[in-house]
């Protein structure tokens, strides 16, 4: 499969397109800063900027899917995640690209039926913004009725940590915290990596939010 990762130097892009190259898939890494992306090798690189439609048609063109890995929080920007949903739902149609997994935040993961995590006084009032903004990224998606085969998946909504793929995750649709025995959700960047290529490869979750935990 030909995948196109935007956002590939970021923490969690970068683990994604990693992962895909280690199963054999040819790699497009796409970032507005292409130097940071030397550690991947075997991945192709594109330099695109998601404000800028063009470039962003010329960068993931004539690919089997897209990966969007996308945060901004320089000076406090938190467009970028509603932003690429729309341009992405805009431009994939046009240039005949049909699959798109959206890496989403895990603040708008329900922790009771209706509840939010991030409308609840614990969450990190410095991260509310970020949350809200991938929610209203994963609102653009449901609501868009786009021809596109998109995917909106949620890390646990707290503990998503460094680590390697242990290949013992869990995955569940829908918007419920994904909890273990204990009531805790955690999950590593290597494990959330390979649930988003097992879901490109044998896909479950086509217009819907799921979300990996242990």
């Amino acid at each position: 499969m030909k995948i196109a990762i935007i956002g590939a130097s970021g923490w969690v892009g970068g683990a994604i397109a990693a992962e895909a190259l280690s199963r054999g898939h040819e790699v497009t890494a796409v970032s507005r800063d292409p130097s940071r992306l030397k550690d991947l090798q075997g991945a192709s690189v594109a330099t695109a900027d998601l404000r800028q439609a063009v470039s962003i048609k010329r960068a993931i063109a004539a690919h089997d899917a897209v990966v969007a890995a996308v945060v901004d929080r320089s000076a406090g920007n938190t467009e970028m995640a509603p932003q690429a949903a729309r341009t992405l739902l805009r431009v994939l149609p046009e240039i005949r690209v049909k699959r798109l997994v959206f890496c989403g935040g895990g603040g708008s993961l329900e922790v009771t039926p209706g509840t939010r995590f991030v409308d609840t006084p614990q969450f990190p009032a410095q991260y509310r913004s970020e949350a809200l903004a991938q929610a209203e990224a994963l609102h653009n998606l449901r609501s868009s009725g786009s021809t596109v085969d998109w995917t909106y998946v949620s890390p646990p909504p707290v503990d998503f940590v460094p680590g390697e793929k242990t290949g013992r995750y869990r995955v569940q649709g829908g918007d419920a915290v994904l909890n273990d025995a204990n009531g805790q959700s955690r999950v590593s960047v290597g494990d959330f990596a390979s649930a988003i290529i097992d879901e490109l490869e044998k896909p479950r979750f086509v217009g819907q939010r799921f979300t990996v935990a242990y």
